[in-house]
Order: structure tokens, then C-alpha cells, then sequence
């Protein structure tokens, strides 16, 4: 069992073990991607368990596609294991038992792209305002209900009388309708239409759970409780359940999110093995030693300390600043002096509660001359290029509405939107798609030539690709007739041409790997593939929020805004004892994102988002431990300087802090700056670029006064 080679003792008990239902606690950096995949190894090379029997969900893409990767590595030949996202998992299944649910083989998947056009279609036809009521508000509203089982109808019968509440009611009607007209399903569609098909279909439940003997599951931690349901109906009472996940790590209760299903893993399979893996082969001791006092606060969780696999002298370090624009400066100073030694900006990265934070940081990282990018903008198929393209790609395979008015006037073809309102009036009546009834259309005026030519493109592009069925070609077929290259070209959007290219090289790696495939099983995939640039490339420094540090690491972290009601924020404070405890999780993951050194700030200033002063977050007390090492600063030495005459006398005659207006003061931070008023207890001061106008405790140490303006 040469697979097994390298694994600590932990690790290779996980791999090994014969129970059944097996449970994992992997701590952060513990390699449980490395056990996961081994575990599958060794059930197929030991154990005899044909690979198609074993089901591997994960919870993104990049592990799934990471999982694969490894697997064709160690199992070569005897590779196929089914490994996807849960909602892949889910289409799979529908794509099978599409006739139990009154679907089509070729269903649509609905982005939040179209999603939002169907509102924009709604909006109109009941004469809402989208300033009123917003896209996200109501899509939020839709997919609660939904989770929560509540129909249109029922929807429409709790709204006692709210406007607004009777106004969501009517879209969540329309949305269901359209929906259902298009044959589509949007992402909470996936797993609740299998979750039901599961519990009201024991013929269909039974034949999936048949279909695999071994179940295993990444990041379990993370799952809701439709998820849940889905996988202990795949396991049912004759199959294997082997689950890894981390207590510690569960941030996502705000979407749905339940540790419980882990933590109680024991008591719903009193037959379990629980191992837990706290070797950890990312970060130091003096991190871990951080980490571990912090996690240790809470309460209702498996009880684990994390141990390095190595050690280092560099402390992790605490710097409370005057106010967020001094923050933002001690970092960068941290980062340019890191620099300066060696150490690239690429491994470097701050993280923080909210992305408002990134405001200062952002504007001192521009003056300061060092490069940085916010990570978590736009995913690479969100981008309104790649939008264009895919909407070609489902009138080919759809036709659907919403391709349809995204592709017909991209680029414009003198079609304005009254003729598309009236092409799907007339449409809906006789029931029939807005391509197919372009299809049948006599005359519709000025704009009936352009409709028969964009009928005639697609239909022609449609027959290139029975003729040549490659996805790539047919993209760059696309590119040429439709004009969108000459589009792009004549806006000077070579950037936008660029992602096409990426996009037609990633149809080649689909098309290679699923030999078979459909363009059809393509555009399914695009609308569940997620964030294809996982981590950019280049000598940036990387600012993101904890959350979408998640499942990462860097050599030089820094975690700043740590105060109290920003991190922890002041809706967990407001909840409680379980907001507190999932805000100290998400400390805790910040914290085990670093590798090899630690920075931790706050700041002292007023908040405008928060209406008052600062103070340090409870985070850093319940931190507290020899590994954590408080930075004060320094008073610089007096200094004279030749474009100021200094009046002596008046200097030693008056108070240390004794200031007054056209004072010329020195500042640890700021260098220097001019008095301009006073009042009791603060003292107002500029000072030159970037720092601009402060408002000063008069009694702060690290303030001078060095001369009277001539």
C-alpha cells in the first residue's frame, strides 16, 4: 500500500479505518484533501470498490476538478469516480429522471442574469419600479420561500395585506410561471426538485442508492439541511458514509449552513468512528498558538488543538492605531519593508469583515505605490463577454427567452425593446417561445428585415454545428457572424476579445475530457461552473473578506479592522451568544489563512458606519497568549529644520500639549503638520499628502510641537 507512504499516523488511520460510517475533523491545513482522496484510493485498490460505486461530493468546482486531478494521478486506468459539486450531482440526476419531474431532457439552468431578466419582464408587465424593489431583495425572497416550501399562493396569503409583501407574492407567481413555461429550473430548483423526487419516488430513490456503494463528502460542515437530506437519502440503510469537515470552520450558517449535521454525526449513526486530524502543515506554532485560544472560546464543538508540523521565532504581531487611515498605514509600511527584504507581494494578503473596510487600505496602498487587487469582483463567467457568447450558445441549444434578448441586441440590430414587449405578448398567447414566433412572424414593421436576419443567423449557426461539432469552432463561428468581434474591435475592447479566447480554450479542455458530450451538457455546465480564476497571478497584493479568503493561505496575512461591532460585527453581537460564536469561527479561519507570519490591527477612530469611536475587538483579548506580541510606537527624536524658525523661549514657557492655531507640530506617523484649531480636548491638524486633515486627542504621546509659522 505504497498510497499510504508519507501520512501521519492520524492520517493513515482516517485512510484505513473499516467502519462504515466514518467521521473526519480536519483542522485547517491538516491535508484533508490529500485523506479524501486517498480514502478513495484505497477503496478501490484495497477494498475492490469499483470506482463508478463510489460518489465524492464537494462543495466548489475547484475541489472537485482538484479531487479528479489527483485521482487520475494515483488511480490511472481504473480512474471514474464520480466527483462533482452537489448541485452537479443533482443535475445528473435530473438529466436521468427528467420524466419524473415533468421536465425535458434539455432543461434550461437559470443564472442570476436571468433571473433577474425575468423580474425585468415582470417589473414591466405589473408596473413596478426596480428602485422600489430591489432585484436582490426579491430573488432573496423568491429562493427563502422555496427552501421553506411556501407556494405562490400561500406566499400570496401571508402577506396580510403588506403592499410590498403582496407585490414580491405576484413576481414569485410570475417567476414560478416562467419558470415552468421555459422548462428551466435556477439553483435552489436542483436540490429541491431531487430532494422531493427522493422522498416521494422509492422506485427512483432505491435505484440511485444502488447505483453507489460509498458516499463520501468534502467540507460537511457546510451543508444545509436539503443537502443533508439528499445525501442520507443516496446512503439509505446499506451504504457507506464518509464525511470530513471542520466544526471550527462553519461560516455559512447565514445561507443555511449547519454544523449540527457534523457535530451530531455520532448520535445519528451511533455505529460511527470519529478521527480527527490536528497535525497541521501550513502555518507556524505562534499562529496555531493564536488560533487555538480563540476557537477554544466557544462552545458546542469537537475539542481539538492544532500542532505545527514546524516552528518558527517570528511572533505573531498587534498594532492599535490612531484611526483607519493610520491602520491602513502601519500595514503598508509592513508590506514595503517585507518587500524590501525579498518577500514577494503575491504572498502577501489583507483580509477583513466587510468590503467597506477596503476603502482606506485601498487609497494608502495608490499613494504608497504598492500593487494590489480586490479578489472576489467579478467570476470569469459572469463577465458581460462571456454573457454574449453563452447567450448565442443557448439559442442554438434552447432558444430560450432570455438568450434571446440578450443575444438580439448584442450587438444592437435596430430592435428596440417595444418590438421585443410585443413579440412576447403575441408569443405567450399563442404559446409558443419569442424565437418561435419570429419564426412564424408575417410583419412587424420597420423591424421585420432584421428579425428574419437574426432568424437567419441563428438557424445557420445551428446547421454549422451538426455539421462541425466542435464548441470551440462554433464560439469563433459566433464571434465572426454575429458581430460581436467587430463590436469589440470598434470599442477597443481588446480585453473583452481576450476572455472570448479563454472561454473557447476552456471549451476545448471540456470537450477533451467529455469526449461525447453535448453542446447542450456545456452550457449546463457554464451556468454551475464557478469562479474560474481561483487566485489571479501576478505581483499583487490580494484584499478580499474572510469569506472569500476561505480555502486559501498566504505566507504574510494581515486581518485588519479589528474592532468591536465591525469583527465581530454588530448584528452577530446583537444575536448573541451563536452570532458571537460564528463571528469567532470566522476569526479563527482568518487567522489559519497565514503560513508564515501574522499581523493583526485595529484603530482607535471614529466610525461613520458604526456613529461612534472604536475599540479593539474582544477577538485580540481572548487571543492573548506569549506567541502575541503588542507594537507600540516609538516617539521619533526632535528634529530642527531650516525652512522654520523656532521661537525657544516660547516653546519652554508653554505646555507640552499647549498648542494653538499656526503651530507647526511633528507627528510620529503623519511627519508634519500645521495647527488649525483647538478645542478642549482634541486638536485639528493638516498635514501633507496623503494624510490630509486629523482630529487629534491633544493628550496623545506621539505628537510634538517643533515650531511657530513665521
Amino acid at each position: 500500500m505504497e498510497y499510504i507512504n508519507g501520512l501521519n499516523e492520524q492520517q493513515k488511520e482516517a485512510v484505513l479505518t473499516p467502519y462504515k460510517h466514518v467521521r473526519v475533523i480536519a483542522g485547517a491545513g491538516s491535508g484533508k484533501t490529500r485523506v479524501l482522496t486517498t480514502r478513495i484510493v484505497h477503496l478501490v485498490k484495497t477494498v475492490g470498490i469499483s470506482p463508478r460505486k463510489i460518489c465524492a461530493i464537494t462543495f466548489t468546482n475547484k475541489a472537485a476538478n482538484e479531487m479528479k486531478a489527483r485521482l487520475q494521478d494515483m488511480l490511472k486506468d481504473e480512474s471514474g469516480v464520480n466527483t462533482s459539486t452537489i448541485h452537479a450531482l443533482c443535475v445528473r440526476i435530473i438529466r436521468e429522471e427528467f420524466e419524473a419531474l415533468g421536465l425535458v431532457r434539455n432543461f434550461t439552468i437559470l443564472d442570476s442574469t436571468d433571473q433577474q431578466s425575468i423580474l425585468k419582464e415582470a417589473y414591466r408587465q405589473f408596473g413596478y419600479e426596480r428602485k422600489a424593489l430591489k432585484y436582490g431583495r426579491v430573488l432573496g425572497y423568491i429562493s427563502n420561500n422555496k427552501v421553506a416550501g411556501i407556494s405562490p399562493d400561500q406566499a400570496h396569503a401571508m402577506s396580510y395585506g403588506s403592499y410590498e409583501d403582496g407585490c414580491m407574492a405576484k413576481v414569485y407567481e410570475f417567476y414560478q410561471t416562467q419558470l415552468k413555461e421555459m422548462f428551466a429550473l435556477d439553483f435552489d430548483d436542483l436540490l429541491l426538485q431531487v430532494n422531493h423526487l427522493f422522498k416521494t419516488n422509492e422506485t427512483v430513490k432505491q435505484r440511485w442508492q444502488r447505483r453507489f456503494n460509498v458516499i463520501l463528502v468534502d467540507e460537511f460542515q457546510d451543508v444545509d439541511h436539503i443537502q443533508y437530506s439528499i445525501i442520507d437519502s443516496l446512503v439509505g440503510d446499506e451504504n457507506e458514509l464518509y464525511v470530513v469537515g471542520d466544526p471550527d470552520q462553519t461560516i455559512y450558517t447565514w445561507r443555511g449552513a449547519n454544523m449540527d449535521f457534523i457535530v451530531g454525526f455520532n448520535k445519528h449513526y451511533p455505529d460511527s468512528i470519529t478521527i480527527t486530524l490536528n497535525q497541521n502543515y501550513r502555518s507556524t506554532q505562534k499562529i496555531l498558538d493564536c488560533a487555538n485560544q480563540l476557537i477554544n472560546w466557544n462552545t458546542n464543538r469537537v475539542k481539538k488543538d492544532l500542532i505545527a508540523n514546524f516552528e518558527s521565532d517570528e511572533p505573531v504581531i498587534y498594532g492599535h492605531q490612531d484611526d483607519e487611515e493610520m491602520e491602513s498605514y502601519w500595514i503598508a509600511k509592513k508590506m514595503r519593508m517585507l518587500h524590501e527584504e525579498g518577500h514577494s507581494y503575491l504572498d502577501m494578503a489583507v483580509l477583513y469583515r466587510s468590503n467597506y473596510l477596503s476603502r482606506s487600505i485601498e487609497k494608502t496602498l495608490v499613494n504608497m505605490g504598492i500593487p494590489y487587487v480586490v479578489y472576489g469582483g467579478l467570476r470569469f463567467y459572469d463577465r458581460a463577454e462571456i454573457k454574449d457568447m453563452m447567450s448565442y450558445l443557448r439559442m442554438i441549444t434552447h432558444g430560450d427567452d432570455l438568450a434571446l434578448r440578450r443575444s438580439i441586441v448584442t450587438p444592437r440590430r435596430k430592435i428596440g425593446e417595444k418590438t421585443l414587449n410585443k413579440i412576447a405578448d403575441e408569443a405567450k398567447e399563442n404559446g409558443r417561445t419569442m424565437y418561435e414566433h419570429m419564426c412564424y412572424l408575417e410583419a412587424i414593421g420597420e423591424a421585420k428585415a432584421n428579425i428574419a436576419g437574426f432568424v437567419r443567423l441563428i438557424e445557420d449557426l445551428r446547421a454549422y454545428y451538426i455539421l462541425y461539432p466542435s464548441i470551440d469552432r462554433l464560439m469563433q463561428r459566433i464571434l465572426e457572424d454575429s458581430g460581436l468581434r467587430k463590436m469589440y474591435e470598434k470599442d477597443e475592447e481588446i480585453e473583452r476579445l481576450e476572455s472570448i479566447k479563454e472561454l473557447m480554450g476552456d471549451a476545448i479542455s471540456f470537450q477533451e475530457s467529455n469526449p461525447s458530450a453535448s453542446l447542450e451538457s456545456y452550457v449546463q455546465m457554464v451556468s454551475l461552473y464557478g469562479d474560474k480564476d481561483s487566485v489571479l497571478e501576478g505581483e499583487f497584493v490580494r484584499l478580499m473578506t474572510v469569506h472569500a479568503a476561505k480555502g486559501l493561505e498566504f505566507d504574510t496575512v494581515f486581518i485588519m479592522g479589528l474592532n468591536d461591532d465591525v469583527f465581530p460585527n454588530r448584528t452577530s453581537v446583537i444575536e448573541g451568544k451563536e452570532g458571537i460564536q460564528e463571528e469567532r469561527r470566522l476569526a479563527y479561519v482568518a487567522v489559519t489563512r497565514a503560513k508564515k507570519r501574522l499581523f493583526l490591527s485595529s484603530n482607535q477612530g471614529f466610525s461613520y458606519v458604526m456613529g461612534r469611536g472604536n475599540r479593539p475587538s474582544r477577538f485580540i483579548k481572548e487571543m492573548e497568549n506569549p506567541s502575541l506580541v503588542h507594537e507600540t510606537k516609538r516617539a521619533a527624536p526632535r528634529q530642527s529644520t531650516p525652512q522654520f524658525e523656532t521661537r525657544q523661549s516660547e516653546l519652554i514657557t508653554r505646555a507640552k500639549n499647549n498648542y494653538r492655531p499656526g503651530d507647526l507640530i511633528v507627528h510620529d506617523e503623519f511627519g508634519e503638520g500645521i495647527v488649525i484649531s483647538i478645542d478642549e480636548d482634541t486638536v485639528k491638524i493638516a498635514f501633507k499628502f496623503p494624510f490630509g486633515t486629523k482630529t487629534i486627542s491633544r493628550m496623545f504621546a506621539g505628537i510634538r510641537l517643533k515650531g511657530v509659522l513665521t
